[in-house]
């Protein structure tokens, strides 16, 4: 994360620091992932996704918007019970749900044409990794986090 002298306090005990913003590649507050595309996928996958709908990019063959559509759908009948849908937190009922389903959405939108090669690989990788940023931030946010 890159952080200004001003702002340096709040991130002394953060690894991976960067203090000096007047460089051309940083703002304060911006942060950085060296991970790969399919490291940070699996993340939000294993921590996130699975934990919430049971779904994980396994269960589609690999393939990332099968398996962002199915955790898109799977939010959008929450309130169904369901062989394959386990039963909802009561927490999650302040979830903004519809923010959360539009951002998956986009997500998935995203990684269909990133497959279909209808956009640029790096740019439809950042557009995946965007929107599930969104979607999770709100689900973090509806759960009070």
């Amino acid at each position: 994360m890159t952080v200004c002298r001003r702002h340096r306090w709040l991130a002394e005990r953060w690894g991976g620091r960067r203090s000096t913003p007047e460089s051309d590649d940083g703002r304060c507050g911006t942060v950085v992932d060296y991970r790969t595309y399919s490291e940070i996928l699996r993340s939000h996958y294993e921590q996130w996704l699975r934990p919430m709908t049971g779904y994980v990019t396994e269960d589609h063959g690999d393939d990332v918007a099968a398996a962002l559509r199915a955790a898109h759908d799977w939010l959008a009948g929450e309130h169904v019970d369901g062989p394959e849908r386990p039963l909802v937190p009561p927490a999650r009922s302040l979830m903004p749900l519809d923010g959360v389903r539009v951002a998956l959405d986009q997500a998935a939108r995203a990684a269909d044409a990133l497959a279909a090669g209808v956009v640029e690989e790096s740019h439809g990788q950042v557009q995946v990794l965007a929107a599930l940023a969104v979607a999770e931030t709100l689900d973090a946010l509806g759960r009070g986090a």
